[in-house]
C-alpha cells in the first residue's frame, strides 16, 4: 500500500505483520472473555501469557527502531531478570504492569497497528539493536511476524480453529530457508552440505 503522506511505498513485510495480527485478533474476537485464562499445549502458557509475550517484544521492536537507547531503556529490567535466571514469560510482567484480559487484548493490537506503521514507513536497511545481534528494519519486522504466526498457533490449536493462510506466510518460509545453517551453527554443529533445495506450493497456488 501508499503511505498517505509521504506517497512512498510501504514495507509489505510490515503490512504482512499487520495482516498477520489481525488473522489473530479475529479469531480471538470471537471467543468469550475467560478465553484468556485458558491454557495452551506451549508451555502451559494461557492466551493472556501468549499476548503479553508479543505486546512486550512489539514495544520493544517499536523502541528499537527509535535508537538503540531508546531500546535499552525499555529492556534494561528485562534483561536484568533473565541474567538473574528468570524465565523469558517473567519478563513481561513488569512492564504489563497487571495488564491482562480484554484491555490487554486492545493494547496489543493498538500496540501492533502502530509498530505496524512506523516500520512501513522506515528503511529497510536501516540497521536496529535487539536482545542479539542487530538486525535490519526488514528483518526486524518479519521477526514479529514470524513470532506472532508462531505463537497465534497455540492459540488457534487452542479454539479449534484452522487459521486463513495467505502468502504472506512467504516471509516466514524465507526466514527458515536463510537460517538452516545458523540452526546448526548456534549449537557449535557443523552446516550440512549441500543446502536442502526447497520448493513451496503457496496458499495462492504460486510456487516458490
Amino acid at each position: 500500500r501508499m503511505d498517505r503522506e509521504s506517497g512512498a511505498v510501504a514495507m509489505q513485510q510490515a503490512e504482512d505483520f499487520r495482516t498477520e495480527t489481525r488473522v489473530l485478533a479475529a479469531a480471538l474476537a470471537m471467543q468469550q472473555a475467560d478465553v484468556f485464562e485458558r491454557v495452551t499445549q506451549f508451555k502451559s502458557w494461557t492466551v493472556n501469557d501468549v499476548l503479553g509475550h508479543l505486546h512486550f517484544f512489539n514495544a520493544a521492536a517499536e523502541a528499537a527502531l527509535q535508537g538503540p537507547q531508546v531500546f535499552q531503556d525499555l529492556m534494561a529490567p528485562a534483561m536484568a531478570a533473565l541474567k538473574a535466571g528468570a524465565p523469558i514469560l517473567d519478563l513481561q510482567f513488569p512492564w504489563l504492569d497487571g495488564l491482562t484480559g480484554t484491555a490487554l487484548f486492545e493494547a496489543w493490537q493498538e500496540g501492533a497497528e502502530r509498530l505496524a506503521d512506523a516500520y512501513a514507513t522506515a528503511d529497510p536497511k536501516a540497521r536496529v539493536t535487539w536482545v542479539g545481534p542487530e538486525m535490519s528494519a526488514l528483518s526486524a519486522i518479519t521477526a514479529r511476524q514470524m513470532e506472532t504466526w508462531a505463537h497465534g498457533q497455540e492459540i488457534f490449536d487452542l479454539l479449534g480453529l484452522e487459521r486463513p493462510e495467505s502468502d504472506r506466510i512467504r516471509n516466514i518460509a524465507h526466514l527458515g530457508v536463510v537460517t538452516f545453517g545458523w540452526s546448526f551453527q548456534v549449537r557449535g554443529a557443523a552446516v550440512p552440505e549441500p543446502l536442502p533445495h526447497i520448493v513451496l506450493t503457496a496458499p495462492s497456488g504460486v510456487v516458490w
